[in-house]
C-alpha cells in the first residue's frame, strides 16, 4: 500500500471516532447527575429516620 492509502485509513478512522464520541461529556453529567438523585432517594431517606431515632432516644433520655 501506499503512504496515501495509510494517510486516507488513519483520517478515516479519527473522522468516525470523533464522530461517535460526539455529545459524551453531556450523556457522562446526564448520568452522574441522575446517580446522584437515584442515591439520595434510596439512601436520603435512611438518614432521615436514623436522625429522627436519634431525637426520640434523646427525648426520652431526658424525660428520664
Amino acid at each position: 500500500m501506499n503512504l496515501s492509502k495509510y494517510a486516507l485509513i488513519a483520517a478515516l478512522l479519527l473522522g468516525s471516532s470523533a464522530a461517535m464520541a460526539e455529545g459524551g461529556a453531556e450523556r457522562t453529567k446526564a448520568f452522574w447527575a441522575e446517580f446522584r438523585k437515584s442515591q439520595e432517594r434510596v439512601h436520603g431517606e435512611g438518614r432521615k429516620e436514623v436522625a429522627q431515632k436519634k431525637e426520640q432516644v434523646q427525648q426520652q433520655v431526658v424525660k428520664d
